[in-house]
């Protein structure tokens, strides 16, 4: 069960496309139940033996959180006449953010594999007298890692940083790392993506991708990339996916970006802004380091540390205002240090690859579905 994915290329969805695909090829019968808009239940088959149910719940066009949670109880409602019907009783169940783990636990009789991929408890804390949805979240997430059989994380990192917020999970949590696609490894020249894209073809380009969240920290990135602007020695531009925003100053908004577009815009940058402090790990960081381009992480994160133990690019104190400037300023001012941080990324990513992950996840939902594992 998932939840979809939102702005820029719908991160969840990226991890999720590459899961399916890699059980399809290992011969893994999947169906997923996912929330959608319209009438009448519809049926995919992306890969063979994926069967993807989009089940219209009442959900507000454009989605938000909080019409996601109003819809929760009808999605749940028409999910389990779904599975009447097509007599789905799955071995295992595996749910992906808080709101298909409550569904999870409601419709399956099975044990529940749970992937967070984001911690409520883990952002910065509620303002006073606190967001009803943010309430919501944080206590269901804590009876979600008592419920769960096994608690699925990318990364160490995110396992013990979670555990701290939620002991529950200490024990069930198994690292299982994502893939990157093959297509991020092999990417157009340089001069042919920024003459496709409409950039300048001299100076250097900073790539900012993230959706118009405050999480994101989008906001601080577009302020230090105006403050660097013209002291370095050669001329520089932004161009940033997944947001709107005005045009000018050497800043050039794309809108949200399939994931299909998103190598060439890798291709035509020298580095990548990842300001985000709350995320259990991003998706853009490591397909930027499998690009071979040169990421700015914040210390305090999983890749402000993979990339300061690691290389691959520059990592900054998101307590110092002038921090990302600082760094952004240091790669703009230095084609060595860009150069070498570009060699490093790649090599960062090796692990990373979908054949792994598909094979531990295989693994895991194998164990849970034993007989002594039912519920």
């Amino acid at each position: 069960m998932e939840e979809p994915g939102e702005g820029l290329s719908g991160g969840m969805n990226v991890f999720l496309r590459g899961l399916l695909r890699g059980f399809s090829a290992r011969g893994v019968a999947t169906d997923v139940l996912t929330r959608a808009m319209g009438e009448s239940v519809e049926l995919s088959t992306p890969f063979p033996g994926v069967r993807i149910f989009h089940v219209p719940c009442g959900w507000a066009n454009p989605p938000t959180r909080h019409s996601a949670l109003g819809s929760l109880e009808d999605f749940i409602g028409r999910s389990r006449r779904v599975m009447r019907g097509e007599r789905i009783s799955p071995r295992v169940v595996s749910a992906h953010y808080w709101m298909s783990g409550v569904a999870a636990l409601r419709l399956a009789g099975a044990p529940m594999v749970l992937a967070y991929h984001t911690v409520e408890a883990r952002k910065l804390p509620p303002a006073e007298g606190g967001d009803a949805l943010s309430a919501t979240r944080r206590r269901e997430e804590e009876r979600l890692a008592e419920e769960a059989w096994r608690v699925v994380f990318l990364s160490d990192y995110d396992r013990t940083e979670t555990a701290k917020a939620l002991p529950a999970v200490s024990g069930k949590g198994v690292v299982i790392p994502p893939g990157v696609e093959d297509r991020f490894r092999r990417l157009p020249p340089r001069q042919v993506a920024r003459a496709i894209i409409g950039l300048p073809s001299t100076g250097a380009v900073f790539l900012l991708a993230a959706r118009d969240d405050a999480g994101k920290n989008a906001g601080s990135a577009l302020a230090a990339f105006r403050s660097v602007r013209g002291k370095g020695p050669v001329s520089a531009h932004l161009v940033v996916a997944g947001q709107g925003g005005p045009e000018g100053d050497g800043v050039t908004f794309l809108g949200s970006v399939p994931h299909g577009g998103m190598p060439m815009l890798y291709a035509a940058a020298d580095a990548v802004l990842c300001p985000s402090r709350y995320e259990s790990f991003g998706l853009v960081p490591l397909e930027a380091l499998a690009s071979g381009v040169p990421v700015i992480v914040p210390a305090g994160t999983y890749w402000g540390e993979t990339v300061r133990s690691e290389g691959g690019g520059v990592v900054y104190d998101p307590d110092d205002p002038e921090g990302l400037s600082g760094a952004m300023l240091a790669l703009l001012s230095d084609p060595a240090l860009r150069a070498r941080r570009a060699r490093e990324g790649p090599r960062v990513t090796d692990a990373f690859t979908w054949e792994r992950c598909t094979a531990s996840w295989e693994t895991l939902l194998s164990s849970a579905s034993t007989p002594r594992n039912r519920r």
